[in-house]
């Protein structure tokens, strides 16, 4: 991802951000990793009944701001390759937990850490090393349009 499209996707997310979601990691004031979850928004749109008028818009802003969304979504974790398997991943999370998580003021209950997939243990590993859960797990699946090709799976996330 460039610089460019992580500013606009930033952009994109500024409405719906919390600041207590958004977690960054430096090393000698470098950034080094990051995670990124927003309110599950849905638990808010269910209250709106389907609509999306000026009154549901209103609601929707209110019911985000004043702390009705009770779970927040990971939607990206990253490190950067320098400092992979060097802890910085458990660390970054266990930093979270211990500073933000379940503290005043800290209105969450649950933080889904979504699309650990099938083929990266390392992070399975770190919800575990924090003493959550791992209630879903994604698998993906390929499909070859050219089946005289060769299958190579993607490795495996050490």
């Amino acid at each position: 991802m460039t610089e460019q499209q992580a500013k606009a996707t930033f952009k994109m997310l500024k409405p719906i951000a919390d600041v207590k979601l958004l977690w960054f990691a430096f090393y000698k004031g470098e950034p080094v990793a990051f995670f990124i979850s927003i309110p599950e928004l849905n638990e808010i749109y269910r209250h709106l009944n389907g609509q999306w008028n000026l009154w549901s818009k209103l609601k929707f802003l209110f019911m985000l701001k004043t702390g009705k969304c009770k779970t927040g979504l990971g939607i990206v974790f990253g490190v950067v390759p320098e400092h992979q398997k060097k802890g910085v991943e458990g660390g970054l999370v266990i930093s979270f937990v211990k500073t933000m998580a379940w503290k005043d003021g800290f209105h969450y209950n649950d933080i889904e850490m979504n699309w650990i997939g099938d083929f990266n243990p390392k992070m399975m590993r770190v919800v575990e090393q924090i003493g959550a859960k791992i209630y879903k797990t994604h698998i993906t699946y390929r499909k070859l349009f050219d089946e005289t090709k060769e299958f190579k799976r993607a490795p495996i996330i050490q």
